[in-house]
């Protein structure tokens, strides 16, 4: 499936349990940072080098949601704390278990250690019960080119 369709359905699945979660939230009140879940999975990423000029990175994911449609959001950390780029599985388009990749420039970053957080969102079929936690935080490093 197109990247253009997988964004069209997150974007779907992404509304719909914002909304839900809202309807069952209580006016007004303020929502906790969700709890990291090592029991929901992981992502993974090899060390590796920084690549001249912009690159797709690949990257690995392996999840265990609780029932219902799910959500992975992913987020690439650059070394000095910088969102470098993000992706996304939602159930019926991706599996469980696969691998996708980060594309950015060498130009907005510099060698060092990398960080993937992963947020698992997942929503029952009635609607009504909404539950999302992080993912474990994967390192990796990559060196400066040759």
């Amino acid at each position: 499936m197109s990247r253009i369709a997988r964004a069209a359905a997150l974007a779907l699945l992404t509304s719909l349990l914002v909304v839900g979660f809202g309807m069952s939230s209580p006016a007004g009140s303020v929502e906790a940072e969700p709890e990291v879940h090592p029991e929901w999975g992981r992502t993974f990423a090899e060390n590796g080098r920084l690549k001249r000029s912009c690159r797709n990175y690949r990257y690995g994911y392996e999840i265990h949601p609780p029932k219902g449609d799910w959500a992975l959001e992913t987020f690439l950390i650059g070394p000095g704390g910088n969102a470098l780029s993000s992706g996304a599985m939602v159930i019926g388009l991706d599996p469980t278990t696969g691998f996708d990749k980060f594309r950015f420039c060498r130009a907005s970053t510099r060698p060092g250690v990398f960080r993937i957080r992963a947020l698992l969102s997942v929503q029952n079929a009635s609607g009504e019960d909404y539950v999302s936690g992080w993912l474990p935080v994967t390192k990796f490093r990559l060196r400066a080119p040759r």
